[in-house]
């Protein structure tokens, strides 16, 4: 079982996916990822090392939302701790 090939457009003609497809040229912060991930996973071609590190940036995107959301949910508990105007009423008593 397979996926038909595609036949419109001539640049994706006989493509056995109908997927988008993505070019990417291996030059300046590209290439420098790359070699990051090929130290990071030897021996995969530059190809895999591509789809590598967008499956591992898009999990630590979603780890860093996790964490930033459990500690705006944190700080919220101390919402209201303090009354109105505390801070300035504390600055007013410092020494100038």
């Amino acid at each position: 079982m397979g996926v038909a090939p595609m036949t419109s457009g001539a640049t994706l003609a006989l493509m056995p996916t109908t997927k988008p497809r993505y070019a990417v040229t291996d030059t300046g912060d590209v290439a420098r990822a790359l070699d990051v991930a090929q130290r990071r996973w030897p021996g995969i071609p530059r190809s895999q090392a591509l789809v590598r590190l967008v499956v591992a940036g898009a999990k630590h995107l979603e780890d860093t939302q996790d964490q930033h959301a459990a500690a705006v949910h944190a700080l919220a508990q101390f919402a209201g701790t303090y009354p109105e105007g505390y801070l300035d009423e504390l600055r007013a008593e410092w020494p100038q």
